[in-house]
């Protein structure tokens, strides 16, 4: 901490200049009186730097340290400010593999410091670099480029191209990690070009690998594969094997977002063998969580719970919080599936507990979900209750998350479009007016050439139009995308404004008629059983909006097909909505024959098959039924919903369902007309997935049949998902 100024200085700024000055004349004095270091006092410095390196390199950090203090303490008697700038850049290096970040940012600030004011900035460049690396780390995206831009000029400046790729390639990396991908390509794509150029093979893996990191993020697991394939055989001949154990994870990653799983399994494979021969215990405990989630995903689920309890034991020591986190909550999910409901439960609350203590939303959220659902299970709804409201905090935390790297994304690709633009304008200048100076030059020579000139002239008209035709098209389409984002936005204010604040008030004057007189006993049912329901439609209607909003704003992850049994589903929902069917006085069922299996997301074959019957029994009168019936047709199958219930306004023959068409229909009993979203969510969540929605019904008192077409699962493609 800094000493506070005497009063007289604090009062006057010329005292305190007076005084600044003061001490750096004495300082220099002093550095005159003392004299160059000596040769051999320089000599050890740099000996204990190369000692300490050497150990950092094996891992061995708590021996490092005291050499590089040593080091440091040495630089600072005899003056080398060389050598103290690089001690502390490597302790502060250090500091930042231990994950000590206050304390590695507090070493790398007195570097930079001494080295700025030290003749000819020794190694200012390689501290701000490591600055930058440990702002990011500390989620300061402000000062994490700040620090990496000034090392790049500086490296730019000084020709040192291996340096300025290498700071390419650490600033594509904060930008990936901020979600801005335009930039992140921008930095990272020149970095592998000088790579390549200086035939630097490890800073050329490092790139493609990152580059590949980058389209993985952005979900496009193809071209990220494709920079993980080039960068595999530069890893394979360095003697770095995490980095070999790492590009193998990637691979495997690759095809497993594309479905590949018979081509993911073996690189998992081989980066188990790599690690285990390393000796690197926590990242064989991330690959092997990695590969837990295929053998998953491939439901062998004994396979998959050992692989989890192995990763497990190797992450508990290891300092890597979020993926023992995330191993953890992975575990209880696993253990709830097998039936194992208290292993499940102690699972999820360590994780929960790890992941409160680090803030991982992501693994909050899932947490809490499983927490939430196990304890229902149990019938302890109170604590559900607590849990879910938890899990969807954390959900609301993500979602708007994502929706700032969304922004950010956009922002950086509309400030990169208007970089090129004025880019391409000089470009454009320039040309002309080289055209021009050529023009006059033909004319002394000779007016023969002036044919010549007129093409050329037409040749760049020519370009410029179609260049400006081109720009027009992406106005366009940015024009129409914000149209199509404005419209979604009405529409959910629309909904939010009207839909949702009736049941609201509903809500609001049942409270407080409960909260006057004690009513009788008859009246309080009444009302509760009246409660209940709109607390039903209330919270139907949120989680309809919700879902569709993620949707339209693009939040939603990519669907992840699989094997699906259409009769138990069918009963899974039928028993999920039985509580309302009785009460409507409704008879649900269904004539499925058991053989039905469809090719889908059973997340979003849930969600449409759940509103397709909380519609039918909503809009069928007390006494009616509800049919769930399917059919195949050519590579289909057609799943539909038949209720006996008030049918549309208007005659409707069998057709594809379009929401914003169709006639609304009042509610049973005068309840309020229908929002019309389960509708249009359900259609969207079907296109997603590859199915589509129908509806028919013959009028008004007849009834209404609405079904949903998903891909037929065919037998091979089944027994190779179950593995």
């Amino acid at each position: 901490m800094e000493k506070s100024l005497p009063p007289t200085n604090r009062r006057n700024p010329l005292n305190k200049r007076l005084a600044k000055a003061a001490a750096s004349l004495a300082g220099v004095l002093v550095l005159l009186a003392a004299g160059p270091p000596a040769a051999s006092d320089t000599a050890r410095v740099r000996d204990l730097l190369r000692q300490s390196q050497d150990l950092l390199r094996a891992g061995q950090n708590d021996a490092a340290q005291p050499l590089l203090r040593q080091a440091r303490d040495l630089a600072r008697r005899t003056h080398f400010a060389a050598g103290e700038v690089e001690s502390l850049r490597v302790l502060g290096k250090a500091e930042l593999v231990h994950g000590s970040f206050a304390e590695a940012r507090a070493y790398l600030t007195q570097a930079v410091a001494l080295a700025r004011h030290t003749p000819g900035q020794p190694g200012l460049a390689d501290v701000l670099l490591t600055l930058g690396q440990v702002a990011n780390e500390q989620d300061d995206y402000p000062g994490a480029l700040r620090a990496c831009e000034e090392a790049l000029q500086l490296y730019h400046a000084r020709g040192a191209v291996r340096d300025e790729a290498r700071t390419r390639n650490g600033l594509g990396i904060i930008y990936s990690s901020r979600g801005d991908f335009p930039r992140a390509l921008a930095m990272l794509l020149p970095a592998l070009r000088q790579t390549q150029q200086l035939g630097d093979s490890a800073l050329q893996a490092n790139c493609l690998t990152n580059l590949g990191n980058v389209y993985f993020r952005h979900n496009d697991a193809r071209k990220a594969l494709h920079y993980f394939e080039q960068a595999l055989p530069l890893v394979r001949h360095r003697p770095d094997q995490g980095a070999l154990a790492d590009c193998l994870t990637n691979l495997a990653a690759a095809h497993q977002q594309l479905g590949e799983f018979k081509q993911a399994e073996p690189f998992y494979q081989q980066a188990i063998a790599v690690s285990e021969q390393a000796g690197e215990r926590a990242q064989l405990g991330v690959v092997l969580s990695d590969y837990a989630q295929l053998l998953s995903d491939l439901r062998r689920l004994p396979a998959a719970q050992a692989t989890l309890e192995r990763a497990r034991a190797l992450l508990e020591n290891s300092g890597d919080v979020g993926t023992l986190a995330a191993t953890l909550v992975a575990l209880g999910q696993l253990h709830s599936k097998l039936g194992h409901a208290a292993a499940a439960e102690a699972q999820a609350r360590r994780a929960l507990a790890l992941a409160t203590s680090i803030q991982d939303w992501s693994v909050q959220e899932s947490s809490g979900a499983l927490l939430a659902g196990l304890l229902k299970r149990r019938g302890d709804y109170r604590q559900a209750l607590q849990y879910t409201e938890l899990a969807q905090a954390a959900h609301d935390t993500v979602f708007s998350q994502s929706k700032a790297e969304e922004m950010g994304r956009l922002q950086g690709d509309f400030q990169l479009s208007q970089e090129r633009e004025r880019a391409q304008a000089l470009a454009r200048t320039g040309e002309a007016q080289q055209q021009r100076l050529q023009a006059q030059q033909r004319q002394l020579w000779g007016l023969g050439l002036g044919l010549g000139v007129v093409a050329a002239a037409g040749l760049a008209l020519w370009r410029l139009n179609r260049l400006l035709g081109r720009k027009n098209q992406q106005i366009e389409t940015q024009r129409a995308e914000l149209t199509e984002l404005n419209a979604t936005k009405d529409r959910l204010f629309s909904i939010i404004g009207h839909d949702l604040r009736g049941p609201l008030h509903s809500l609001h004057a049942f409270v407080e008629l409960l909260a006057g007189p004690p009513l009788p006993p008859d009246k309080l049912a009444q009302y509760t059983q009246r409660l209940t329901r709109t607390l039903d439609h209330t919270l139907a209607l949120l989680e309809n909006l919700l879902n569709w909003a993620a949707l339209q704003m693009r939040a939603a992850g990519p669907p992840r097909p699989e094997p699906l049994d259409l009769a138990a589903l069918v009963e899974e929902n039928i028993g999920l909505l039985a509580a309302a069917a009785e009460a409507a006085q409704i008879s649900v069922g269904h004539h499925l024959a058991g053989d039905e299996c469809a090719w889908a997301d059973p997340a979003a074959a849930r969600l449409v098959l759940r509103n397709l019957l909380a519609n039918a029994i909503k809009f069928t009168p007390a006494g009616g039924t509800v049919q769930v019936s399917a059919r195949r047709e050519g590579a289909a199958w057609q799943l539909a919903v038949a209720d006996t219930g008030r049918g549309l306004p208007e005659p409707t023959p069998w057709q594809e369902l379009r929401p914003e068409s169709l006639p609304r229909r009042a509610g049973e009993g005068g309840q309020a007309r229908s929002t019309g979203l389960g509708l249009l969510l359900s259609r969207d969540v079907l296109a997603r997935n590859g199915g589509r929605l129908w509806v028919a019904s013959a009028g008004p008192g007849q009834g209404t049949t609405f079904a949903l077409s998903l891909p037929v699962a065919e037998p091979v493609a089944a027994s190779e998902a179950v593995g």
